[in-house]
């Protein structure tokens, strides 16, 4: 039996480093300003039998990668896809499936002193793990 926080920490740990980069862990990010990765995971869904007991649980990993340039973001998401993409956290949590890239865009984010947008990409996978 797995816990949604047995889970949660097994799959945020195959998040890689990056260094320059500030990286949150809990779907927020709080630091003055990008480059950011902002990391979450919901679990979004669960399977119950006829008695209603839980079998299983469905999770999203969605990572969203900030910054003033198309080209570092895209060097950060090509490293995630890499390290993210069919891995495994542990034997009893199933392999992160690609699931969107929104590709990068414009965020509502604008930076104080340009006026100018920052740039966003969101990657999301999805898992699950057994009750």
């Amino acid at each position: 039996m797995t816990s949604y926080i047995e889970a949660r920490a097994a799959i945020i740990a195959l998040v890689p480093e990056f260094p320059g980069w500030d990286v949150f862990l809990d779907g927020v990010a709080t630091g003055e300003h990008p480059p950011w990765i902002v990391v979450s995971l919901s679990e979004d869904g669960r399977h119950h039998s006829e008695g209603l007991s839980t079998n299983s649980h469905d999770a999203t990993l969605d990572i969203r990668v900030v910054s003033t340039s198309e080209s570092s973001i895209g060097g950060v998401c090509d490293r995630l896809m890499a390290a993210l993409d069919g891995a495994r956290a542990t034997p009893g949590i199933a392999a992160l499936a690609p699931d969107r890239d929104s590709g990068v865009y414009a965020s509502d984010l604008v930076d104080a002193k340009t006026s100018i947008p920052y740039l966003m990409r969101v990657l999301t996978w999805r898992t699950g793990w057994p009750a």
